[in-house]
């Protein structure tokens, strides 16, 4: 079946359909693409509506694309699709589907890793005024980190305890220090 969406009649490929011209009362435009390279379909639901989304191998751009075929928000009745890609599109997008997941996991472990957590060294990038008083270039052994128990509940903050080689312990802003180890 591929992808069947609504369309106007001078759209490239557009068909007049008899059937839901009929039952809708005005002519009913139809197009047919993707067949052969449907590879997912999805539905998003709204609060008060619903879109269905279909996943395509597109032989154009040698990529995946994602389109809204049909929703609850309007007359989509005639709209539809279905998986009909080959084994071959289906191995890609496996292929492809790991690829995101393995560039997720390593974005996500990028993060973590560059969170100030206690055992890590740190040095101060920013000068730190008030009781810490530090300059930038100085490290240390975080032995505490955790959110401010100023911040807004909204957008809570973080902060870091840090014994400096010197034998002080600070607590400063995780904004103001980056892991070094």
């Amino acid at each position: 079946m591929a992808i069947k969406v609504l369309c106007s009649a001078s759209d490239p490929g557009a068909v007049l359909d008899e059937y839901w011209t009929n039952e809708a009362k005005f002519p009913v435009y139809l197009k047919t693409f993707a067949k052969g390279c449907v590879v997912n379909l999805r539905e998003y639901n709204g609060y008060d509506d619903s879109d269905f989304y279909a996943v395509y191998w597109d032989e154009e751009s040698g990529s995946f694309k994602e389109t809204c075929y049909a929703s609850t928000r309007g007359w989509t009745y005639p709209c539809g699709a279905a998986i009909d890609a080959s084994p071959e599109i289906l191995e890609k997008y496996r292929e492809y589907r790991e690829g995101l997941a393995k560039a997720y996991y390593a974005a996500a472990k990028a993060v973590e890793d560059a969170k100030p957590k206690a055992g890590k060294t740190v040095k101060v990038i920013r000068s730190v005024r008030g009781k810490a008083a530090l300059k930038g270039g100085e490290t240390g052994k975080v032995f505490w980190y955790g959110v401010d128990s100023f911040s807004r509940s909204y957008n809570p903050g973080y902060r870091v305890g840090i014994e400096l080689e010197d034998g002080r312990k600070v607590f400063v802003s995780a904004g103001a220090v980056e892991v070094v180890s």
